[in-house]
């Protein structure tokens, strides 16, 4: 295939630190996950395309995937693909979220990537065990990574969803970036010279059309600044794939449906006179 011949190339002139018989090694795994195979140890050295038997195929992946040079190495593609991306703008928006690695084994994924013709193109991501989900440890340890990955003089705008507060979004801030994310469930928001409510409060007069709330504090008892945005989108029509049994049992359908079904209380400290209400509605759609 060419494109895995233009990858090998560009990854041997990118980063030659890296040694030839890894980056070849890697390159086959890379091809036989093209190739259909699923992300398993042995189903990749079953799909690997080489003379040897199924055996030592497997213990190639193996030794591929323990290789500890090439854990440490990894992190030079990780700049040189931020760089690709993101080099040619300051300011690039990244979207940051957590995922399951393997339920089953209770590991995490939080991610960063780029969107790009309606598809999120990874710059960066590091896996976490489940009890460090969503705690400010992990957030600090990625945050430091990735603006170590990140070219020089960059300042991202990140595009987060509503399971991020307040102690991520100062996280963000402290590296001199900016921040965009949901506020759902019970959250207090003070607009200026009005008192404390509930962001509740602005749901029923949301409309398709965003309307700008002010520079406001939010939550109560430790409060940031921001601008905030209140906004209801029109109904889509989107039905869930699940089987009709399977769906109503699992508990991510109904979270799914309450949070499309619910208007958008979007908070940022981008502020107002760089990006309007309606531009930041479309950010962060």
């Amino acid at each position: 295939m060419r494109d895995i011949q233009i990858l090998q190339q560009t990854i041997q002139n990118q980063c030659p630190s890296i040694h030839k018989k890894r980056v070849s090694s890697l390159i086959l795994a890379t091809k036989s996950v093209l190739d259909g195979s699923d992300l398993t140890l042995t189903k990749l050295g079953r799909k690997l395309e080489t003379n040897t038997t199924v055996k030592h195929a497997i213990k190639r992946v193996d030794r591929l995937l323990g290789n500890r040079q090439l854990h440490r190495e990894k992190d030079l593609i990780y700049k040189w693909h931020a760089y690709l991306i993101t080099g040619a703008n300051s300011c690039p928006v990244i979207l940051v979220d957590w995922s399951d690695v393997r339920e089953q084994l209770r590991y995490m994924t939080l991610r960063a990537s780029v969107a790009l013709d309606g598809r999120a193109i990874t710059i960066f991501e590091q896996v976490f065990e489940y009890g460090q989900y969503n705690s400010p440890k992990s957030h600090q340890t990625f945050l430091d990574k990735l603006q170590s990955i990140l070219p020089s003089k960059t300042s991202p705008i990140i595009v987060s969803d509503a399971g991020f507060r307040n102690t991520w979004f100062r996280q963000v801030q402290e590296k001199g970036w900016f921040w965009l994310g949901r506020v759902r469930g019970e959250v207090s928001i003070k607009q200026p010279q009005k008192p404390w409510v509930s962001n509740k409060t602005f749901y029923p007069n949301a409309v398709h059309k965003p309307k700008y709330l002010g520079h406001c504090l939010l939550a109560k008892r430790s409060p940031i600044s921001c601008e905030a945005y209140v906004y209801k989108g029109l109904e889509k029509g989107r039905k869930a794939q699940r089987h009709s049994r399977t769906s109503q049992k699992h508990s991510a359908t109904h979270l799914y449906q309450r949070s499309a079904k619910e208007p958008w209380l979007l908070a940022t400290n981008v502020p107002r006179h760089i990006l309007n209400e309606v531009q930041i509605t479309n950010l962060y759609a």
